[in-house]
């Protein structure tokens, strides 16, 4: 019998456990806190738009007047500008984080599914203990956040791969007249 990893167990009667590939937690070196680098071009005008702080909340905006959803996070700002119809999408194999290049359709759904369901499960820890109010990581709890906004994005490319494929296979069916 295999021993689950310490980050992979349950601490407390009310976590979740989620089954999950260890190596899929592996996100790489790259921040999802360093916003202003992960932000799509603009849909308008394909200009690179600028992640400003208003003294209150971080918004994206574009030169050309485009802006996208405010956030507390930077990266979350980024993320709402990065999913919204204002800004050009990338296809989901280039996403940073997660390597789903080379994945098929299928598999990045499934990967990023579990990957979701755990970062869901860290973040709702977090929260506990916030509530709780017991010592945590703050920038682990930002950290988790971001990525659990970029899974979510990443699941949003992946539909649109989807759905691109089967639009083509529908445009390319032969006609029954």
């Amino acid at each position: 019998m295999s021993v689950r990893p310490e980050h992979l167990r349950a601490v407390n009667p009310q976590d979740r456990v989620i089954d999950i590939d260890p190596t899929w937690l592996d996100f790489g070196t790259d921040d999802p806190l360093d916003a202003a680098r992960w932000i799509n071009a603009c849909a308008a005008c394909n200009a690179a738009p600028s992640l400003e702080f208003n003294g209150e909340r971080w918004q994206v905006t574009c030169s050309c007047g485009q802006c996208g959803t405010p956030g507390q996070l930077a990266a979350i700002a980024a993320v709402n500008w990065n999913k919204s119809p204002l800004s050009r999408h990338p296809h989901y194999e280039t996403l940073p984080f997660f390597a789903l290049d080379g994945l098929s359709v299928p598999r990045a759904r499934e990967k990023l599914i579990r990957i979701r369901e755990y970062l869901e499960e860290q973040k709702r820890r977090c929260e506990r203990r916030v509530r709780a109010r017991e010592p945590f990581g703050h920038r682990y709890f930002q950290r988790i956040r971001a990525y659990l906004a970029w899974a979510i994005y990443a699941q949003g490319l992946v539909r649109e791969t989807e759905n691109a494929l089967f639009d083509d296979v529908a445009e390319n069916a032969p006609r029954v007249a």
